[in-house]
């Protein structure tokens, strides 16, 4: 998943009237790299240039009322 696609996903949600979206939360597993990857955009979308990147373990952002939360994968399942 990329910002784009995030953008997309999170927006059908918070157009569709249908969707009931008090207290909603949407929780993605990504894998390692595409987690980490996702937490670098995120970072330098909302930090000036000069700041330094800290990996999170888990990744939160919210989108029109929407909270979006990204954790890694499990891979030992």
């Amino acid at each position: 998943m990329n910002y784009t696609e995030l953008i997309e996903t999170v927006s059908e949600v918070v157009n569709n009237k249908n969707i009931h979206k008090e207290g909603l939360v949407l929780v993605y597993e990504l894998d390692s790299r595409n987690h980490m990857k996702l937490d670098e955009h995120l970072f330098y979308e909302s930090n000036p240039d000069n700041t330094t990147f800290v990996h999170k373990e888990v990744l939160e952002v919210e989108m029109g009322g929407v909270r979006v939360r990204f954790i890694k994968k499990d891979l030992e399942d």
